[in-house]
């Protein structure tokens, strides 16, 4: 004898004693029960430690050309990558950054120390 939904009355028992549920039925999903609960942290929290921190080695080498004012093309050349993968890398910086833009990059070089405002080509 079949039912509604075309599965045999042996084979709906073998599912549901194997643990399977019906398709469409929702089920909680697994909780590590290894981690303890996140702790949510305020805004303030997150504004005090410098994003720039999170940067691989490889984008903060990528961040500190773009602020000396090399070009895409120029750091690809100087690292020898594909001028893709550095537009890459700088999409990431401007992502983990949460920024806009080139400009605002150099900007928040200049807030956070990480180069001297005014300071270009004194020999």
């Amino acid at each position: 004898m079949k039912l509604e939904s075309g599965r045999s009355r042996a084979t709906t028992r073998a599912a549901s004693d194997a643990g399977w549920r019906d398709v469409g039925t929702r089920r909680e999903p697994p909780r590590a029960s290894h981690r303890g609960p996140r702790s949510r942290q305020s805004a303030d929290e997150r504004e005090d430690t410098p994003r720039h921190l999170s940067l691989s080695v490889r984008e903060n080498e990528v961040f500190h050309m773009l602020v000396d004012g090399l070009a895409v093309n120029e750091i690809a050349h100087a690292m020898h990558l594909s001028e893709r993968t550095v537009a890459s890398h700088v999409v990431q910086i401007l992502h983990k950054l949460a920024l806009d833009d080139g400009s605002a990059l150099i900007g928040y070089a200049v807030r956070h120390g990480l180069i001297d405002e005014g300071v270009e080509g004194v020999a």
